[in-house]
Order: structure tokens, then sequence, then C-alpha cells
């Protein structure tokens, strides 16, 4: 087996280590487990647009506009792309869910500590800086889910009711930050049982290394990870990735 001496190389820098301090096959291990972290496994469920469901996390004023506090210019960028996976899922019978992450003094938890935008007043509750950025308008029966406190679009919500009580298996997860509220909803979402599906073109964050780094970790363990067209194309003529990884 061929192994890739810079990744292994950048491991033991990572590590502190040395070549000698490699066991025996590690060198390989390493190799494995980083074709692991490249490898879209299409071939764990199918993607059934009545069984599937779109989260929006957090496309909010304050992330999203770019005079605003908390501005996210990569979200900005991609709220086109978003817009038209909204339509697709919209016309495919995939319900469409937004969450809104907003902080007040009584569940600030320790976001003002971390965040010093949302201690001086970013997406506070009932500000307008906390609600749906102003291209994105929900249809009707489409549910907003503005109690939400914390990085988990489920943590103290009503998101898993509501997609229970329509029979969604499936999870289109997109929005901001990757790495904070978008991948622990799709995290806490796979813990729950549903399959997770993460837009690697529709969800953004402030750093390359962190964008790069989540979907990484999600495509190992917890998401097939597609790009916008991707999904639009297995919602709209069918999960023909899935059944090629079938065979």
């Amino acid at each position: 087996m061929e192994v890739n001496v810079d990744q292994v190389s950048r491991f033991l820098s990572t590590y502190g280590r040395s070549a000698e301090e490699l066991l025996d096959s590690e060198a390989e291990f390493i190799e494995r487990a980083e074709r692991e972290y490249t490898v879209d496994k299409h071939w764990a469920f199918e993607i059934r647009p009545a069984e599937t469901a779109l989260i929006v996390v957090d496309m909010q004023e304050d992330f999203v506009n770019p005079g605003n506090p908390m501005f996210v210019p990569e979200a900005y960028r991609q709220v086109p792309r978003i817009a038209r996976l909204i339509e697709t899922c919209r016309a495919a019978g995939s319900p469409v869910y937004y969450t809104e992450h907003t902080v007040a003094p009584d569940v600030a938890h320790d976001f003002y500590e971390y965040w010093p935008p949302i201690r001086d007043g970013a997406i506070a509750e009932g500000k307008p800086g906390a609600k749906l950025y102003r291209e994105f308008v929900p249809a009707e029966g489409e549910r907003v889910i503005a109690t939400k406190h914390n990085f988990d679009s489920f943590a103290g919500t009503d998101l898993d009711y509501a997609l229970r009580n329509r029979g969604i298996r499936t999870l289109i997860i997109c929005g901001t930050l990757t790495n904070f509220c978008c991948e622990s909803t799709a995290r806490t979402g796979y813990f729950l049982g549903y399959h997770i599906v993460f837009g690697s073109d529709v969800n953004a964050t402030d750093n390359a290394l962190a964008q790069e780094a989540s979907l990484r970790t999600l495509r190992r363990g917890f998401a097939r990870v597609m790009t916008s067209s991707e999904i639009g194309e297995a919602l709209t003529t069918g999960d023909r990735a899935h059944r090629a990884a079938r065979g």
C-alpha cells in the first residue's frame, strides 16, 4: 500500500510526534482514515421527497445582511442557492423549516462571554436583526423555529415534534454557521434517528479550515455531503447517486 508522506507528516506535526514513534502499520492506518474523510457514503440511505424536510438554519438579518454586526460574507453569497433549494423543496413536496437563533439575558448561557457582538445586542430576542433575512419569506404552513437559544436547532424547541408529526425521516441542512449551528443541528438530527443530508455549498462559515473540517467529519460518520445541485436533482429526478452507490 502506497502511503501519502505529506498526510503522515501532517499527522505527526499535529500531535508533536516523530516518525520514530509510529507503530507498525500506523502510516497505513493514517492513510486509510484519511480516505474515510473524503469518501461520500451515498449508499447509506435514499432521499425520498415525501419523507424529507429542508432546515434553513439561522439565515437571519444579523448574520446575512452586510451592514449588520455578525455578518458572514459567504452566507450572503449563498442566499441565491438557498433560495433555489427552497423552491425545489416546495415543488417536490418537501416541507421547509427555518430557525432563528435568539439570545436574551435569561437564556444567554455563555454567549455573552464567547461572542462580544451578541453581548452588544446582535441576534437579541425580539429585535429586527434576529429575524429571517429579508429575502426569505416563509410560505403558508412553513414553520419558523424562533425559540432557538443555542447552536442546536433541536435543543429546547419543537422542531423534532413538528418533523415527526409530518412523518419526516431525512433532513437537508443548510444555513450558517457551518461549524456551529448547522453542524450541531446535523449531529443532533443524526442522534435522533434522522438521515442527514448536508449541503456543501449552502452552508457557510467565517473560516475555510473550519468549513472543511466540518464537511470532513460529517461526511465520515453523520451525513451525505452533497452540493445543492445534487440535492435538487435527487429531489426532482430521483436519487441516482444512491442507486449507483448501491449497485
